[in-house]
């Protein structure tokens, strides 16, 4: 149901003051936590007289009273799994995921729920602070109330700490049952995300990489998908260049999974193909990091190496261990991922064989997100669109023309994560596609609009609604660069 959409005229070029607010809360709390993470860590090795940690501690008291001179005090408590700032939901970067997990992780342990500073602090209660908590053993319940009654006795009167709620002590299957989807897609997103940067790291170490978590998180995202996919569509938007790799992952993994969702596939079959995607690039930990990320052509001898990914992928996979009994599939679909329809691709061939159905579905969700994802080499991409456009004039050479069209039908001819205007002149964002594959063009979307106060609202459309005389009420006119128009469109789906 609409909400009184005020129209936003558009003008190239122009920006729209969309949610400044909550980017700014997002930026300063972040930057909050990445430096309280800094501060903590090192005050775990050093003393506190020592040079770095001192640089830390005052980078981090100059971040605290930034806020509590404006708004007198500063609270950080955790609920759900999540950091609130000021009792609102802290939206965390995907570079700031380190020190967001860094702070629920020891809070748990220490079974303290947050903390609150009043006023402006100076250094030597931000010290006590540290060193106090430190101090606290895992696992008591009484850690709140010793941290404050030490604060009392050192007349600090501007920290206290609140304990930890019993329901945040709960286990992720009864999480997963209870609350909501989309919060609980964005914690199996950022967990997948962390977790398989830490399964990367470890093999480039040359040491053994504990992938248990990944299979169950996996597992995660295919009862995720089943339940709503547009969920973990959305959460596809997130693209972050700094950490492409490790993003690129996890996009093809939930494309992949939404495909052969789509496909009919059983849940363990999703569950394998949802592994292989998430690891089809695991080859490339051994190409050197210089040639993977390179602006330019690779030359004759780096394009052989670079071949080589998907062959040096399967011995890396056969060698990880607690993944349980594998299907031979998921050998294959990392090993030919690359292949292409005709087999012109690579690895080659000694007999022509066609590409296994993961390979094909993986090809496909791969060379999307690659295309649409800005890169540190190249942080110009194409729009959604674009490289849909671009993918269907390979359909018979590159990709199987079958699963392409049940890709498509996925995401949409204006894909979800893309920005677009309608013929009423508001500007939209596909977030569900439309079911019925005769009305592809006519996605549910969020509308971006003003209400009477000058406040920027959305609210949920679907543009296959009937107008009057026949005609549909709105619909999409052409897309837009959210750039141009500094529209942040992953605020809209986490």
């Amino acid at each position: 149901m609409e909400t009184g959409a005020s129209n936003v005229e558009v003008k190239e070029g122009t920006p729209l003051p969309l949610g400044m607010s909550n980017a700014e809360l997002s930026e300063r709390g972040n930057n909050l936590l990445k430096k309280l993470h800094l501060m903590m860590r090192v005050s775990q090795i050093f003393g506190a007289n020592n040079v770095t940690f001192r640089r830390f501690m005052r980078e981090s008291l100059e971040a605290i009273n930034a806020i509590t001179e404006k708004e007198r005090r500063l609270s950080l408590k955790m609920l759900k799994g999540d950091i609130f700032l000021n009792d609102q939901r802290l939206r965390h970067s995907v570079d700031g995921f380190a020190s967001f997990k860094y702070f629920i992780t020891q809070w748990k342990k220490k079974r303290i729920g947050g903390v609150t500073f009043e006023g402006v602090l100076d250094e030597r209660m931000l010290q006590e602070f540290v060193y106090t908590m430190n101090s606290l053993p895992d696992g008591r319940d009484e850690n709140a109330a010793d941290f404050n009654e030490r604060m009392a006795y050192h007349k600090i009167h501007s920290i206290e700490v609140v304990p930890l709620d019993e329901t945040e002590d709960e286990d992720a299957d009864s999480i997963l049952q209870k609350d909501d989807q989309k919060v609980v897609a964005k914690k199996v997103f950022f967990e997948t995300l962390g977790t398989i940067k830490e399964v990367i790291t470890q093999i480039k170490q040359k040491r053994y990489p504990d992938v248990r978590k990944l299979k169950r998180l996996v597992q995660a995202s295919v009862r995720l998908a089943m339940e709503d996919e547009s969920i973990m569509l959305g959460l596809t938007t997130i693209k972050n260049y700094d950490e492409y790799t490790f993003n690129h992952s996890v996009n093809v993994s939930i494309y992949s999974i939404a495909v052969g969702r789509r496909l009919g596939l059983s849940k363990k079959a999703l569950t394998e193909l949802g592994i292989t995607a998430l690891l089809h690039d695991l080859g490339k930990s051994k190409v050197p990091r210089e040639i993977v990320n390179k602006p330019d052509k690779l030359d004759d001898a780096e394009w052989v190496l670079m071949k080589k990914h998907p062959l040096m992928g399967v011995e890396i996979f056969l060698n990880l261990k607690q993944l349980g009994e594998l299907n031979p599939r998921t050998v294959i679909g990392i090993f030919d991922h690359h292949l292409k329809t005709d087999l012109s691709g690579y690895p080659g061939l000694f007999r022509k064989k066609e590409p296994s159905l993961f390979g094909r579905i993986i090809q496909i969700a791969d060379v999307y997100d690659a295309m649409s994802t800005p890169r540190v080499y190249r942080k110009k991409s194409f729009s959604p669109d674009q490289a849909l456009a671009i993918m269907l004039k390979d359909r018979e050479t590159t990709f199987d023309p079958i699963l392409l069209k049940v890709f498509i039908g996925l995401v949409g001819i204006f894909p979800v994560g893309s920005l677009v205007l309608l013929d009423t002149k508001e500007i939209a964002i596909p977030y569900k596609m439309n079911p019925d594959p005769e009305l592809l063009d006519r996605p549910q979307v969020i509308v971006i609009h003003r209400d009477g106060k000058g406040e920027v609202k959305k609210s949920f459309v679907d543009l296959s609604e009937p107008g009057s005389a026949g005609a549909y009420k709105r619909s999409i006119v052409k897309t837009l660069d959210p750039n141009k128009y500094h529209i942040d469109i992953v605020k809209y789906f986490i």
